[in-house]
Formats: C-alpha cells, sequence, structure tokens
C-alpha cells in the first residue's frame, strides 16, 4: 500500500450522457500519486466511463480534468464543444501521462510480441528504436513472456496477451496506469498471471486506476475503493471499511450479492 504523496489526477463535476442515458452525474474523485484506486460497481453504472474520461476516449459532456498539475479539460454545462482542434490538443495532454488497458487485449495480429509492445513509444513518441527495442524487452520478460518475444499474438493465450497489452501499455512510460476490467475476458484458469502482474506493479508503486470486479483482488490491493451506482460515487474509502463496514445500503446490497455468487462459484 502507498502513502499518498498529492493528487495525480482529479475530475470534478464530470458529466456525461448517451444519448438519453445519463451515465456520468457530476462525479468527482481523485487519485494521488503512487495510490491504487479499485472502482467497483454493478455493471452500467459508469464504471469505464469514469476511467475512459480520464485520458478522453470518451469526452465529458462537462467537468474539469487536471492530470500531474495539468488541466487537460474544462467545460462549463452548456457550453459548445471544444473545436476539434482544442480536442486533439486536449486529448494529448491527456495521453501523455497516462496509458490503458483494455478489457479486451487490441494486440496487432500481424506484429510480434515485440513490435506491439515497441510501437506506441517508436511511432507516438518518437523514441530511439535501439532504446525502446531494449526497454521492451525488459518490460517483455518482466511480464513473465521472454519466451514469447516474438510469437505473434493468435500463438498465444488470452492471459499472456493480456500480459503483452500491460507491457506495451508500461512502454510508454506512463505517469498513471488505466485498467478496465483487465480479466474480464479471460478463462477463470488465467485471471491469476494478470492479476499477479498488476500487484507487482502497485508494489512498486506505480499509480493506477482499475475497474476491476474481482473483490478479492481490489480488497489486497487497493489503498482506496470507490463504488459506483447509477452513474454517481456512492461511497469510497479504505478496502477495510468498504467491505468489511459499508455505510450505503446500495455498497452493502450489492457486496452481499457479488461475494454470495463468489462463493457459489
Amino acid at each position: 500500500m502507498s502513502e499518498r504523496a498529492g493528487p495525480i489526477v482529479k475530475l470534478s463535476a464530470i458529466s456525461k450522457s448517451f444519448g438519453s442515458h445519463k451515465a456520468l452525474s457530476d462525479v468527482d474523485i481523485v487519485v494521488d500519486r503512487g495510490e491504487v484506486l479499485a472502482i467497483i460497481g454493478p455493471s452500467g453504472s459508469g464504471k469505464s466511463t469514469l476511467l475512459r474520461c480520464i485520458n478522453l476516449l470518451e469526452i465529458p459532456d462537462s467537468g474539469t480534468i487536471e492530470i500531474d498539475n495539468l488541466a487537460v479539460f474544462s467545460r462549463q454545462s452548456g457550453e459548445p464543444m471544444p473545436s476539434n482542434r482544442n480536442l486533439d490538443r486536449m486529448t494529448q495532454r491527456a495521453r501523455s501521462g497516462t496509458a490503458m488497458v483494455f478489457q479486451r487485449f487490441n494486440l496487432f495480429p500481424h506484429l510480434t510480441v515485440l513490435d506491439n509492445v515497441m510501437l506506441g513509444p517508436v511511432r507516438g513518441q518518437q523514441r530511439p528504436r535501439a532504446e525502446v527495442e531494449q526497454r521492451s524487452r525488459e518490460l517483455i520478460s518482466r511480464v513473465g513472456l521472454e519466451d514469447k518475444t516474438n510469437a505473434w499474438p493468435n500463438q498465444l493465450s488470452g492471459g499472456q496477451q493480456q500480459r503483452v497489452a500491460i507491457a506495451r501499455a508500461l512502454a510508454l512510460s506512463p505517469k498513471v496506469m488505466l485498467f478496465d476490467e483487465p480479466t474480464s475476458a479471460l478463462d477463470p484458469e488465467l485471471v491469476e498471471d494478470v492479476l499477479n502482474v498488476i500487484k507487482e506493479l502497485a508494489g512498486d508503486g506505480m499509480t493506477m486506476a482499475i475497474v476491476t470486479h474481482e473483490m478479492g483482488f481490489a480488497r489486497e490491493v487497493a489503498d482506496r475503493v470507490a463504488f459506483m451506482d447509477e452513474g454517481r460515487i456512492v461511497e469510497e474509502g479504505r478496502p477495510s471499511e468498504i467491505f468489511s463496514y459499508p455505510a450505503s445500503s446500495r455498497t452493502q446490497t450489492f457486496l452481499r450479492k457479488v461475494l454470495r455468487r463468489n462463493l457459489q462459484t
């Protein structure tokens, strides 16, 4: 568990709608430097939308976003949407300090493991290829796939592909790692290897925001847990507080159902 060192991500009054559906309603949340934040809640509660707003994969309707003390997005309710040029500039700022790992691995099938990991730093960040290759090989080894460096994605299991996706994100040298249910597309026996990699990152002090349905993992690894429902953060606190003494009846009901279902499986 990390010591608090001030906010590196700060979202204020973030709202987002898809048509008539209000996905997020004036959400405020902070992620401190070196902190692991787990975001839990039922399907459709806005967890993934909130995470995707951090790096502007989803553009909020209103609110402000700061990353590493840099204002990357600000829009008041009712104001016109920023121009495409301004949105591009905002998106570049947001993504310069973040990297995201998705539910689906999104590896390029025509590239080897090594080339998948190298692509972002070489093309997107214009870093020297020799430097990137050395670092990429180190990261591939770090996630336990040094013998798969020259393999193609279709030669890997789902868990191995997700570990490549984590190495690819780390290759961008992000200040914040964003994980959107990184184990939800995996067979149960493949989940542990991916979670172990994330646990190691937490132990190394990596700042992370993780949307997850793995309650045991959230309880073990997170410094703080936020429970969402109907586009709002219902409550947040230390894992021991949220899982053992949830204050909200909605949190209590959710955890009771989830933990009962886990016991049955």
